[in-house]
């Protein structure tokens, strides 16, 4: 039993670990400590698309970013007529999509 618990708590620590991680596809500030409103306020001012992915805890308290991770990129298609040969020209462009927030409200 108690190898099983030990390493159960070794998988919890490195999915803790591995779970918080801040790199991201474009520079971000880190905002991980910062209180709730605040974070928003510099990443609205860097431009910086961001949306909560995870939320705990009473929203009436005070809330502070606890993770924040790269949301990565999606692809956008744009089709434009050709009409010199009749045919559609695609275009694939990639939009980065933010980065997702962990607040915990105490």
């Amino acid at each position: 039993m108690r190898k099983t618990l030990s390493a159960a708590v070794l998988a919890g620590a490195a999915a803790l670990t591995f779970g918080t991680a801040t790199a991201t596809a474009q520079p971000a500030p880190n905002v991980v400590g910062m209180e709730e409103h605040a974070a928003y306020a510099v990443l609205d001012a860097r431009a910086v698309p961001f949306t909560v992915t995870n939320r705990s805890g009473n929203i009436s308290g005070q809330c502070t970013v606890t993770g924040q991770r790269d949301k990565g990129y999606r692809t956008e298609v744009e089709w434009e007529y050709d009409h010199s040969n009749n045919e559609y020209d695609r275009t694939e462009i990639r939009v980065w999509r933010g980065i997702g927030l962990t607040v915990v409200c105490r």
